[in-house]
């Protein structure tokens, strides 16, 4: 039988202690080996009981999460580090710093007075981020995988697909493996298109991570043997990324390479995560990239040059006003147990957007955005990017993606912000 996943919880409430051991203890192959009221008792009591995982609290006294965290990172390297944090803003302003210190990801404490729906709540969270992790631990010793493959069901074989636009070929960009080039585009459910080129109206890894030891890799490209262009893509008028696990870190690196200078296009983003937070991401990545990044508002215009990010816990659809592209925001039923869901933005521009698109899948766990990748690529146009399983935290989302042969370009994380600048003409 294998060993089980051996986690401690660190917080400075009983209570609270008491509920997430419970709820660590009810996903299959986890056992809690220690707890701890702070930061400071938690490091020392590491050594002795060598936790695998620590779900730490942030806000404590004597030592809080986001300095905690930073200790573990320097001091345990091997350990994962999962944040559990209240929804306030200044919370969420500490979750960033904490995704960029290492953690691996963050669960929010529940709202619901009753204990056992609180912990229903929280379980929801919890168990797909410590599945994962029990799902790539290796029977003998503590050695993990660099990345973490992660989808729940075996993929569909791919279909056969027709060319699209310029075919991909292998070796054009460093790292890329060559995917099937997809379908045509068909006609947009007999609407005119925009006018395109020039665009719209105008009207209208962060450093070694906590708890995923590093491994043997394969080898990659040095810089000086890396080609300087991939294959030629038409340009688009509308870029689409979506992300989940280890998300903000990939945005943060993708986004920076604008260094202030707005892309040509509008940009939509959606990434998993729970209300409060994307607006502090949103920050974040405005600071990152010099550009300013906005957290969608239900009727805020899509315009080239900007950026909007879906606010968490609502889908984010665009829809057509005259010539002109739109935000919308419902608190539909969740998709592929999200909300935000990336498969409901792109469904909804697959529905009612008859340009081009370049739609980037990042690192994250389940399937999510393989649905709307395939409907854009059925409806309109689309060049898909994924990132590579080396550069992701979860292969997850990109895998599935890949399986189904929706992939144009399979590119290491560093590389990706760069090829978004080149495809759109920057």
């Amino acid at each position: 039988m294998a060993e089980k996943l051996k986690a401690m919880v660190v917080d400075d409430t009983i209570t609270y202690r008491m509920i997430m051991k419970k709820v660590a203890e009810s996903i299959p192959g986890v056992e809690v080996v220690a707890s701890a009221p702070n930061g400071k008792v938690a490091l020392e009591k590491i050594p002795g009981v060598q936790p695998e995982v620590v779900l730490c609290d942030v806000e404590m006294p004597v030592m809080d999460g986001l300095a905690t965290l930073k200790e573990i990172g320097q001091r345990f390297p091997e350990v994962t580090v999962v944040m559990v944090s209240g929804l306030s803003r200044s919370n969420a302003n500490i979750i960033m710093e904490c995704l960029n210190a290492g953690a691996l990801d963050f669960v929010t404490k529940p709202l619901e007075s009753n204990a056992n729906a609180a912990m229903q709540a929280l379980r929801l969270d919890l168990e797909p981020i410590l599945s994962v992790i029990v799902s790539k631990r290796k029977p003998a010793g503590r050695e993990a995988a660099a990345v973490v493959d992660e989808v729940s069901n075996p993929a569909e074989p791919p279909p056969a697909r027709a060319p699209f636009g310029i075919p991909n070929r292998a070796g054009a960009v460093p790292g890329a493996r060559p995917m099937p080039s997809p379908r045509p585009g068909l006609a947009a459910r007999g609407q005119a298109p925009l006018p395109v080129r020039p665009g719209l109206p105008a009207a209208i890894r962060p450093g070694q991570r906590a708890g995923i030891p590093a491994v043997a890799r394969r080898p990659m490209v040095t810089p000086a043997a890396r080609p300087t262009a991939g294959p030629r893509v038409q340009r688009p008028d509308l870029l689409l990324i979506g992300s989940s696990t280890g998300g903000p870190a990939a945005l943060t690196r993708v986004l920076s390479v604008l260094a202030g200078k707005k892309l040509p296009i509008p940009t939509l983003i959606v990434q998993h995560m729970p209300p409060v937070f994307t607006a502090s991401l949103a920050s974040q990545l405005s600071r990152s990239s010099g550009v300013e990044v906005v957290e969608a508002e239900a009727g805020m215009l899509v315009t080239p040059g900007g950026i909007i990010i879906a606010q968490g816990g609502m889908h984010m659809t665009l829809k057509m006003l005259g010539r002109q592209l739109s935000v919308d925001l419902n608190q539909g039923p969740k998709v592929n147990e999200c909300r935000p869901a990336i498969d409901v933005l792109f469904m909804s521009i697959a529905a009612s957007f008859s340009g081009q698109t370049l739609s980037v899948i990042l690192t994250g766990m389940g399937r999510d955005g393989t649905n709307g990748v395939d409907a854009l690529k059925r409806s309109s146009k689309t060049y898909c990017i994924t990132q590579d399983r080396d550069s992701c935290v979860v292969y997850g989302m990109p895998r599935s993606v890949e399986e189904k042969g929706l992939s144009d370009e399979a590119l290491p994380l560093e590389q990706i912000g760069k090829r978004i600048q080149e495809i759109c003409g920057v």
